[in-house]
């Protein structure tokens, strides 16, 4: 556009002969021209000497050209009425030059804008946006705008009452300026003059609600612009503050309710954080019902609702939430049309829930619906759409799933070239870029998987690697790249790299489960992740790397959730003592993060609202708080390693006096590390797989009976018969001194009896039980945690309770008619104990409260697992179905100041985790016992026969009664136990289920039942 053309742009009363006229001239005769006429007379002469003055200065950027234009106009409105027609429009002519005389670095004449009304600078601006400024025109446009109220802003004082509005309205065109150009230094801006105005605008004020919500939504951007968790959390206060300061009779109560339902489902996205995600569908589902139907404004909450409904869905898979969702998008779409605001959006997110439910059901329909509402979307808009990108992404997602489908090449290559296309619309330093990066090599890999084209796996390789190296990505889409990386260089032999990646990505597993957020929030967001760590070991030792280090990465990438409250709930005595202050600081932050959470939904109650912020804050800070006082604790001398992994020395102490055995299970390898009090071996296990593991689990479930035995004899000659052997295990014990082995089980072999491994016929030597001593740890860090927390050998144990629950009719469960005689036998032997035998009414609560006060706590009843959410897991009390005692309860009991010593679950599946996504985690409920604070917890892997738990307890407890409550009496005495019941040596009077020990050293074998299997004794 040349200069004659940006003039005639401009609010000049010329005639168009003259304005073609002056066009038309070289410079030289328009600064004749200009000259002729330098004493105008009338409105019209002087009106056409501004403006040739102004188009020589836009000509040259010549500032005596443009002085001139406005001394000229000056004049000219000095000596117009105010109250004259034309006055507006000559106030407007001047604002525009003196934009220009700032620009160009002359200092304005302030008096002359003080004698401008805002209401005339308004207007100036306005007429500058109303120029053609749109999405689909120049943006010289809006620089032109933004110039503009950058000029007026200067020329207002700050304690102008205006000062707020034209903070709010340079900061509304900056925003609107990065979202066509991507540049942060204006949406930086934007924000700081935002929060500049919140400042000046006191409370209570009509504009400090619109200030509030434009500096909510400028932090809401430059979130998902750069990924700051402090911007997010900073505008979902604000957000916050907005609806409480706000009365529900007001137009603005649900734009500020829609803003925070908005900002707490990003939070969700991130963060896994529940109660965020039920506060905003209930703050979406309010903002619907206060929303006139067929208001124009019920189109945005109704697509807010339909994300956060999609959303809840994949955490409950449940298709009533996803039904709902697809109602809420239909009628979204139904309220708009191609060329509305929201078509596109509403279109879009309809799309996607129906891809979903075709995920849900299968029913192509709605496959083919998505990908053509998606289609039309993409083909009718363009690049400078702030959302194009992801509706790319969005398309080649739902393509891919129509190729899995059909296996029509076309939707495959349709899919790469999209989300190319959304790589190359979005910023190299976006958030969201590794995500459309790890879809794009998800779906090279599968072309070359049907083509083989080398150029397809480069490709695929380079999308994953430089979706790792998008550092303000969130940490799981980044995991997820490397973990693809990874394995496409393991498949390449280039160990090195492999390893390194794997290694970083291990590292940052951490930050997707901050202490802040619950346990099942925890899980929710590890799901992903399961198998990560024993690819990092498995990857290192192919790398040459000391089996020391390779342990360590398997250590640190296993039981996250565990370990961070290991962590918090460990032993300090040596802090406390030598640096008090930071202690009780430690103490004082721990109590906060490791306090039990709510279990109730949110409720949209006032007391309830204030509560939930304040705690969800609350919880934020002292985890802040808590990861700097850990930095700063590591500062002082000889804490260096506070809270960090085991060193390799600490590895080693811990198998005194007993080796421990940790497997690792990867698509790489197998082995087993052995470890010993002087060193570390790395056994590969040649014979182990994942896939043959896999299939033995199955071939379990599908038939016990037949399946067992194969099994037992598949785990000793391929799992822990070498590592015996290795250890120098090769015989059968004779005597009663029994050597102990720790097993440390990872992945599918945490479901498998390590412990009763063997061919167990008559005869035979090959087997776990005739050789050692068993017992479990989920980790070797737990190990040395649980042994750090009160070592101590109680020969004579001080008084004590002794907790007795006995289930023996449970609502809805079949009865168990042996329980009474297991729980009345160990009450018998509880004086010999020296314990006083506690039976509380069973109920939860009384359970709980009892449970801390109790040396002992022996459980006898029912026992359920929960695959879809094992800290659901839980013990069957009589209140079961409306009050359980889940993994959750248990653990968040803390009693490690009193530690009791023994649990004893006589129930089914106590230590089993069915959950395949979490396997790394190791939730059950024998975990949660260990984790509350109990020295040793006896368990079971899957169900148990009511008529052999009676003998399992008795032989247990009578040698605790002979050796005392030591940590050996109780792994040797649930060894004597299985082995009786596996010998025969263990007979029964069915009606009154006397006990007698039928014989001592070696034995003919009956082995008619596995009913000693599943017994597994965790402990330090």
């Amino acid at each position: 556009m040349d200069a004659h053309q940006l003039a005639e742009a401009d609010p000049f009363n010329v005639q168009a002969e003259i304005f073609s006229l002056l066009g038309g001239m070289r410079n030289e005769e328009l600064h004749s021209f200009m000259k002729r006429h330098e004493d105008p007379t009338g409105d019209e002469q002087i009106e056409l000497h501004i403006y040739t003055c102004y188009l020589l200065f836009l000509r040259t950027r010549s500032a005596e050209y443009l002085e001139q234009a406005i001394q000229q106009t000056k004049r000219w409105i000095a000596e117009t009425e105010v109250e004259h027609a034309e006055r507006a429009r000559r106030d407007r002519i001047l604002c525009i030059m003196s934009q220009h005389e700032a620009i160009v670095g002359r200092q304005s004449d302030q008096d002359v804008f003080m004698s401008i009304s805002n209401d005339t600078i308004e207007a100036g601006l306005k007429t500058r946006l109303n120029m053609g400024f749109s999405q689909a025109s120049s943006i010289e446009d809006l620089d032109r705008a933004i110039d503009v109220a950058d000029v007026a802003l200067d020329f207002v004082s700050q304690g102008d009452p205006d000062h707020a509005h034209w903070l709010n309205t340079l900061g509304d065109l900056l925003s609107k300026r990065f979202e066509r150009t991507e540049s942060v230094d204006d949406l930086n801006r934007a924000i700081e003059l935002a929060d500049m105005s919140v400042k000046v605008t006191r409370q209570g004020h009509p504009d400090s609600i619109i200030s509030s919500n434009n500096l909510t939504n400028l932090l809401g951007r430059r979130y998902e612009r750069t990924g700051s968790m402090d911007d997010l959390n900073r505008a979902v206060e604000l957000a916050d503050m907005a609806v409480s300061a706000i009365t529900q009779d007001k137009t603005d109560w649900t734009i500020c309710l829609n803003n925070l339902a908005m900002l707490l489902g990003q939070r969700y996205e991130r963060t896994g954080f529940m109660d965020d995600l039920n506060r905003a569908i209930e703050l979406a589902d309010m903002t619907i019902n206060v929303t006139r139907q067929g208001h124009p404004d019920s189109i945005i909450p109704f697509n807010n609702l339909t994300n956060l409904l999609g959303r809840l869905y994949e955490r409950t898979r449940s298709i009533d939430d996803l039904n709902r969702a697809i109602e809420f998008a239909n009628r979204a779409v139904d309220a708009t049309s191609q060329g509305h605001p929201y078509w596109a959006i509403s279109l879009t997110k309809l799309g996607n829930s129906l891809g979903r439910r075709f995920e849900k059901t299968g029913s192509m329909d709605d496959l083919d619906q998505a990908v053509e509402m998606i289609n039309k979307v993409v083909n009718a808009t363009t690049q400078d759409q702030p959302d194009w990108a992801h509706w790319l992404n969005d398309l080649g997602n739902l393509l891919n799933m129509r190729f899995k489908q059909t296996k029509q090449i076309e939707d495959l290559n349709r899919a790469i070239e999209v989300v190319d296309m959304a790589i190359n619309a979005t910023p190299q330093d976006h958030p969201d870029r590794a995500s459309f990066l790890n879809s794009l090599g998800n779906f090279l890999g599968r072309r070359y998987e049907r083509t083989k084209l080398e150029d397809d796996m480069e490709r695929r390789l380079s999308s994953y690697k430089d979706g790792w190296n998008c550092s303000i990505a969130p940490p799981s889409d980044r995991i997820r790249s490397a973990g693809n990386a990874a394995y496409i260089l393991a498949g390449q032999s280039k160990w090195d790299d492999s390893s390194k990646l794997l290694q970083d990505a291990v590292k940052l597993l951490l930050s997707v489960s901050p202490r802040s957020i619950q346990h099942s929030d925890k899980q929710y967001m590890l799901e992903d992740f399961a198998g990560l760590a024993s690819m990092a070991a498995a990857a290192a030792l192919n790398a040459e790397k000391m089996p020391c280090h390779a342990l360590q990465l398997l250590e640190s990438g296993r039981g996250i959730i565990s370990g961070l409250l290991m962590e918090m709930r460990g032993d300090i005595s040596d802090l406390e003592e030598k640096h008090p202050r930071l202690a009780d600081e430690f103490v004082s932050l721990r109590d906060q993060l490791d306090s039990p959470a709510s279990s109730t939904r949110w409720s949209s109650s006032t007391n309830s609202t204030t509560s939930w912020k304040t705690r969800a804050k609350q919880l934020r800070e002292a985890d802040q708080k808590f990861r700097e006082l850990i930095k700063e604790i590591r500062t002082q001398p000889g804490f260096q390693n506070f809270l960090f992994p085991p060193t390799a020395d600490e590895l080693m102490a811990a198998a005194d006096p007993d080796p421990i055995i940790v497997f690792n299970l990867s698509p790489f390898r197998c082995d087993a590390f052995l470890i010993k009090l002087d060193e570390i071996i790395v056994l590969e296990l040649p014979d182990l797989t994942m896939q043959e593991a896999e299939k033995r689990i199955r071939d379990l479930r599908t038939s016990r009976l037949t399946a067992l035995t194969p099994l037992l004899k598949w785990l000793w000659d391929t799992v822990c018969g070498p590592c015996l052997e290795k250890l120098g295990f090769k015989k059968s014990i004779l005597n009663d001194n029994w050597p102990r082995v720790w097993w440390v089980p990872t992945g599918m072999l945490s479901r498998l009896p390590l412990h009763a491994a063997g061919s167990h016929t008559q005869g035979s030597s090959k087997t776990v039980l005739d050789r050692v001593m068993s017992s479990y740890s989920s980790s070797v860090n737990a190990l040395i945690q649980g042994r750090r927390n009160h070592v101590r050998q109680l020969a004579v144990p001080p008084l004590g309770h002794a907790l007795l629950v006995a289930m023996q009719e449970t609502p809805g469960n079949r009865t168990l008619p042996f329980v009474d005689s297991e729980v009345e036998m160990f009450r018998n032997l509880c004086p010999s104990l020296q314990l006083t035998p506690i039976t509380p009414t069973p109920y939860k609560n009384d359970v709980i409260k009892h449970l801390a006060a109790s040396k002992i706590f022996h459980f006898a009843g029912h026992g359920r697992s929960d695959p879809a959410d094992p800290s659901q897991s839980c013990l069957l009390l009589k209140d079961w179905q409306t009050n359980p005692l889940t993994m959750g309860d248990l653990r968040d009991q803390r009693l490690q100041k009193t530690p009791p010593f023994l649990a004893y679950l006589s129930a089914c599946s106590t230590g089993a985790n069915e959950a395949d996504e979490l396997l790394d985690e190791g939730i059950h409920l024998v975990s949660a016992l260990q984790l509350a604070g109990f020295r040793h917890v006896v368990g079971t892997l899957w169900e148990v026969s009511d008529e052999h738990c009676v003998d399992v307890a008795r032989v247990l407890y009578k040698t605790i009664q002979k050796e005392g409550l030591t940590d050996s009496a109780v792994c040797h005495g649930l060894h004597k136990a299985i082995r009786a019941i596996r010998n025969g040596r263990i007979g029964k009077n069915k009606e009154d289920r006397t006990f007698t020990l039928a014989y001592s050293g070696a034995e003919p074998r009956v082995l008619m039942n596995h009913y000693w299997v599943p017994y597994v004794h965790f402990g330090v």
